[in-house]
């Protein structure tokens, strides 16, 4: 007799003690029964191997008769991954509007179990769109940083940086952590201190990394503190062809702006304090100050990475085609 599916999901079945299935990755006609943690995803052997290499050595000896526990005739196999990463990892591979590349957006806690479980049985197309998420996110040149609010395709949910930056050192992307780093120092030193609470999770720094943070938060301060300066400076000795008559305050005061702050905020300065001096500034003086910011806004862009005890943009460049290979 030919079971239709309403029937067959009906049919009780010996379940492991404390087991629950998967419901949305239970496949009727399945041929594979994964067992992560205490769930049960019954899926397509044939399928997963297709595209994990790991799995398709693993399916082509079947287990051992004894000691191996078998749910409707067929044996499980365990794996030892967290079954929420399995979850994530299998969805990707059986639902193909679950994981999109960019520009579709998706969540932090996805891409990281999914690259996890991606670079654990050698899937490549879901290990490079996890990195290709993490990267529109957390980019490594300056006008990708400019356009990032635009490209990114992880949410700016609540101490994001500090789940990244953790993620980023489970699986060696030294490569994102300037733009992490610079991240981090926006928020207050309490958080790389003491700990960030990102989604119920709570994050803490071993103490190589607070130092690091330290150190690369204490050099971001000293260069917009000079930023600031350069501002008063320039205050003091008008721009030539000048045809304002508060150009002069309009720079002291953005100026007591950027140096009453106490983290990193430079590289966005220009475009998120356009109300202190749109309307302050000649044309020239407009002008001359985007330039000045531009400038400087580089010049922190090509020392970040050194100024947390990297390497230099370009050997980093070097690890993220790596990575991506």
């Amino acid at each position: 007799m030919i079971l239709h599916e309403e029937e067959h999901m009906q049919r009780p079945a010996l379940f492991p003690e404390h087991c629950t299935r998967a419901d949305d990755l239970w496949f009727y006609d399945g041929n594979l029964t994964l067992k992560a943690e205490n769930t049960l995803f019954r899926i397509y052997g044939g399928f997963l191997a297709a595209r994990s290499s790991v799995f398709r050595d693993m399916l082509e000896f079947p287990p051992p008769e004894d000691g191996n526990e078998t749910l409707d005739g067929s044996h499980i196999v365990t794996v030892y991954d967290s079954a929420k990463d399995l979850s994530y990892f299998l969805k990707a591979i059986f639902d193909s509007s679950f994981f999109m590349p960019p520009p579709t957006p998706t969540d932090l806690p996805i891409v990281e179990g999914v690259l996890r479980l991606a670079l654990k049985y050698d899937v490549q197309y879901l290990k490079r769109r996890a990195l290709s998420h993490l990267i529109s996110t957390f980019p490594m040149s300056l006008s990708a940083w400019k356009n990032r609010e635009k490209t990114r395709t992880i949410p700016p949910v609540d101490n994001t940086p500090f789940a990244a930056f953790r993620i980023a050192r489970e699986f060696d992307l030294d490569f994102m952590l300037p733009s992490i780093l610079y991240c981090i120092s926006s928020h207050p030193f309490e958080k790389t201190l003491d700990s960030a609470v990102f989604q119920d999770d709570k994050i803490s720094f071993v103490w190589p990394d607070k130092r690091m943070c330290i150190v690369g938060r204490q050099k971001l301060l000293m260069m917009q503190s000079q930023s600031a300066l350069n501002m008063t400076r320039n205050a003091e000795a008008p721009v030539a062809e000048c045809t304002g008559s508060s150009c002069a305050s309009t720079r002291l005061r953005c100026a007591d702006i950027l140096s009453a702050w106490d983290m990193a905020g430079f590289l966005d300065y220009f475009e998120d304090n356009a109300n202190v001096y749109s309307h302050e500034f000649c044309t020239v003086c407009r002008t001359n100050f985007k330039e000045m910011c531009a400038l400087a806004s580089q010049q922190m862009w090509s020392e970040l990475p050194t100024m947390f005890g990297l390497p230099r943009w370009d050997e980093l460049e070097k690890s993220r085609l790596f990575a991506f290979d």
